[in-house]
């Protein structure tokens, strides 16, 4: 039985107020900008709509050039944003065609760290409708092609991001992961994605999409990338006093996998359509670390197959909670800045449509019942994963097990049942961290990835392991 807790806890400065919210055992960080301070965007350039030629898969939301300095870590590397987080000075839809005009005045806490040491933006990425799909095909401004086949979804919601990277146009992108949304694009585009513990970085400046499960991570092509990125982006953390350490990944990258032990997840492998030449690519990476004395045994944990259902009841149950605790009723999360900009709800994605009229429908038949029960399974199973991390070191399992589909018809999107996109779930349900790294590719030519979970704020195993993973194909 949950035992139901809420409570509000508001600290204000000048400039912001930091809002600590507790429900049913999770902790929900709000950081609010007052509407009136100007931030960052003294100046700025707010940049351009791409031109065709440049936007060939259809990436890029909006183009800019921004850089406060010239020396630091991320000296002179050119990043993608996805267009759900705010860029001062840099106009943001979401991916919804009913925000119009609206242009943050602040950046991101992360933002700014990354900008602090060095870094280029260089543009907002397209994304999927309010994040709410993982084919990429619900942005307001198209659909987001495959680089490696143009058919085929690139993944979601953080499409843009993923493609920006692959084709090279950036080193290293930002996205946001709720429900895989950092680790899907990665997995179909052969990159390297990280969806950080839950609540390490602050989703302060991030368009909410289920806000007990939000999280921001790194997209990058090689796992030294993204470890130094996601080490720049916690640096924000100190700015916030949120959370102190644990920012040291890139220094532990060549210590080796050796003697470490990891678990292969069983149910990570089945499904209804699951790629077998996809299995076969990850169990031949599997097989290749053992060549570097890590040890493997199999686990088997039934519930992970609740991910799925798990995820929806905090769509639509928790959502429409915090509507109603947090917002006037009815309305959507939206900071009183961005709302003003919001003029027509009927030009959602047919996926934000759904999501809402089931919230409201769970809402008024199930109150609060639906989403406590999640809130017990879900405790269920993060205990259960705990249990086998006290052991080993890290949990695998492929990160999608199948190709990537045939992009959808917007209008075929109740017939797509995207289970087999729930293993990165997993770790949304959870909080634990997750990684995905490319092992190879598919006869067709399509990326495969393998991911890899590890213990709260032990993202450094898991780039320890994603880098041993990275060097098998380097030889």
């Amino acid at each position: 039985m949950v035992i139901k807790t809420t409570a509000t806890y508001v600290i204000t400065s000048k400039t912001k107020r930091i809002v600590y919210h507790f429900y049913s055992r999770r902790l929900v960080l709000q950081v609010i900008i007052d509407d009136n301070v100007d931030g960052d965007s003294v100046n700025r350039d707010k940049g351009e709509k791409p031109s065709e030629h440049e936007n060939l898969y259809n990436q890029w939301a909006w183009r800019c050039n921004i850089q406060k300095k010239s020396s630091g870590k991320l000296a002179g590397m050119k990043i993608a944003v996805k267009d759900c987080v705010a860029v001062a000075g840099v106009p943001m839809q979401a991916g919804c065609a009913g925000i119009v005009d609206y242009i943050p005045t602040y950046d991101a806490p992360f933002i700014s760290t990354l900008l602090d040491e060095g870094a280029i933006i260089v543009g907002k990425t397209n994304l999927e409708c309010f994040c709410m799909s993982p084919l990429s095909h619900t942005c307001c401004n198209g659909n987001v092609l495959n680089p490696f086949d143009i058919k085929r979804t690139t993944g979601g919601s953080s499409s843009g991001s993923a493609v920006a990277v692959a084709t090279g146009e950036v080193e290293m992108s930002i996205g946001t992961d709720t429900g895989g949304s950092v680790r899907i694009p990665s997995n179909f585009c052969g990159l390297v994605g990280m969806k950080p513990t839950t609540g390490f970085l602050s989703t302060m400046g991030v368009t909410p999409c289920r806000p007990l499960l939000d999280t921001v991570g790194p997209l990058t092509k090689t796992i030294k990338n993204n470890a130094i990125c996601l080490e720049v982006m916690a640096e924000s953390n100190k700015k916030l006093k949120y959370i102190a350490g644990l920012y040291d990944y890139t220094s532990h990258l060549e210590d080796g996998v050796k003697n470490m032990k990891i678990a292969i997840l069983k149910e990570g492998f089945e499904g209804a359509n699951v790629d077998y030449e996809v299995v076969e690519v990850v169990r031949t990476c599997i097989d290749k670390l053992k060549q570097y004395k890590v040890t493997f045994a199999e686990i088997n944990i039934p519930e992970c197959k609740l991910a799925r259902d798990l995820l929806a009841s905090y769509s639509v149950v928790a959502r429409e909670y915090l509507q109603n605790k947090l917002c006037n009723k009815g309305q959507l999360i939206l900071k009183s800045e961005i709302k003003k900009h919001f003029v027509d709800q009927n030009k959602f994605s047919y996926s934000a449509i759904a999501t809402s009229l089931v919230g409201y429908i769970l809402s008024d038949e199930e109150g609060d019942r639906c989403f406590e029960k999640a809130e017990d399974v879900s405790h269920m199973l993060a205990a259960k994963f705990d249990k086998y991390l006290e052991e080993f070191d890290a949990i695998c399992c492929p990160t999608i097990p199948m190709k990537a589909p045939l992009l959808p018809n917007n209008n075929e999107i109740f017939n797509q049942s995207p289970a087999e996109f729930n293993n990165p779930r997993i770790a949304n349900i959870t909080g634990h961290p997750a990684l995905t790294v490319n092992c190879g590719f598919t006869s067709d030519g399509l990326p495969v990835g393998i991911m890899f979970t590890g213990k709260y704020y032990d993202e450094k195993t898991l780039y320890r392991i994603g880098r041993a993973v990275e060097k098998m194909s380097e030889n």
